[in-house]
């Protein structure tokens, strides 16, 4: 079968990925619903329900919420997730609030950290409904003050 057979194009959504290459530098938010490789340069927000992997190649400024966090290689900012696992090349300077963190021989951890409970584990449905109402509430608590 060729590559681009329909059995290749098809997704499934639980082994799809999405790869950031080598010489590569984006700026912004992304916002996935699978998993995701750096191996370039991320300056921003990454949110997934899914596993972000920064490489030995790759580094990443800014903040991370996602379902599992593996840093090989540079990131610099706020991380929240369920698991956190900096490995022999990894630099993590920052704040880290995790469920399981751990830390191979060789890694770098320049921050604080704080263990939170699965429950506190938000998933990413309900903070974009939460951030929906966001403004309401901030309209209903400005009246309490006028």
């Amino acid at each position: 079968m060729g590559l681009l057979s329909k059995q290749n194009r098809e997704s499934n959504g639980h082994s799809s990925q999405t790869v950031i290459a080598e010489g590569t530098f984006i700026e912004g938010q992304l916002k996935l619903t699978c998993h995701i490789q750096i191996d370039g340069q991320v300056k921003g927000n990454i949110e997934t329900d899914r596993c972000v992997t920064i490489s030995a190649a790759g580094s990443v400024e800014g903040s991370i919420r996602c379902d599992c966090l593996i840093v090989n290689g540079r990131f610099l900012g706020q991380a929240y997730s369920k698991s956190l696992q900096i490995l022999e090349n990894g630099h993590l300077e920052g704040e880290v609030s995790a469920t399981e963190f751990t830390i191979e021989k060789g890694g770098v951890f320049l921050g604080s950290s704080r263990n939170i409970t699965v429950e506190e584990v938000v998933p990413l449905t309900s903070v974009k409904k939460r951030d929906k109402t966001l403004p309401e509430q901030n309209k209903k608590g400005a009246e309490q003050y006028a």
